[in-house]
């Protein structure tokens, strides 16, 4: 058999060696592309993070840019999903009042959603009953139908725009006076709806969009002025308990 003649069994193990050639040349590119951008979006996501600590210096602002989890709070937004995360919280020093990226998912598989927010948690100088002030949405639709009553206010505008529900009626009717339904209709950021409002306790949740870093701090200092919005009146009508007053970090 001359040199230039290859069995079969020859030509299988050759075409063999070649195809395992291929195989590591493609996996190693593959492996390369994925090492490539696990590296850069770490990067990228040190970067974000020096450039969220140098704007809140630069606005007179705490942060915490690391992961955790929601605060304590008993708000129905914390409720819901998985994998729910809390970063970039902002404040100011000596206040409670604080902005954070919220992170959450529902579903799972192919029906699984990851939902994006900013919020912002502020003080109240009244005990709140657990209220909502929000557009229509899929919670609002599935507590209709499960028997939760929305509460109407005098203004029709203000009734066809947001869905508020509660466990205290009375006092939903006396947080919604005259002035805080004006105020809701002509002063939210993006326009009416575009933020929600979750009151429990003595505390507010403000809840819009996720914002970039710029933006927050601007969010911050309006969602802390919110609360005097409302009547003044709330404060000796349901006076806050001063032993529970866990901070919100």
């Amino acid at each position: 058999m001359s040199a230039s003649e290859v069995t079969p069994d020859g030509a299988e193990i050759a075409f063999g060696l070649l195809g395992l050639l291929v195989s590591l040349t493609v996996f190693g590119g593959v492996a390369a592309l994925i090492v490539y951008l696990v590296v850069r979006a770490r990067r990228a996501a040190e970067r974000k993070r020096a450039l969220a600590i140098a704007l809140a210096k630069h606005h007179g602002f705490s942060i915490d840019p690391n992961d955790k989890d929601p605060p304590p709070q008993r708000f129905d937004m914390f409720g819901v999903g998985h994998s729910k995360k809390v970063t970039n919280q902002i404040w100011r020093a000596g206040a409670s009042d604080s902005v954070f990226d919220y992170t959450y998912t529902t579903g799972g598989g192919r029906n699984q959603r990851t939902h994006r927010r900013t919020c912002a948690l502020v003080a109240l100088s009244f005990d709140a009953p657990h209220t909502k002030i929000a557009t229509e949405n899929f919670f609002t639709t599935i507590g209709r139908r499960l028997g939760v009553r929305d509460i109407d206010t005098e203004s029709v505008r203000f009734n066809e725009i947001y869905r508020v529900n509660g466990d205290d009626e009375r006092f939903a009717v006396a947080l919604l006076d005259s002035h805080a339904i004006d105020w809701l209709l002509r002063s939210i950021p993006d326009g009416p709806g575009a933020v929600t409002f979750e009151l429990w306790g003595p505390w507010l949740l403000c809840v819009t969009s996720r914002l970039n870093t710029e933006a927050q701090f601007g969010f911050h200092d309006w969602a802390r002025n919110v609360p005097t919005e409302f009547p003044s009146v709330l404060s000796s009508l349901y006076p806050v308990d001063h032993r529970d007053g866990s901070a919100p970090r």
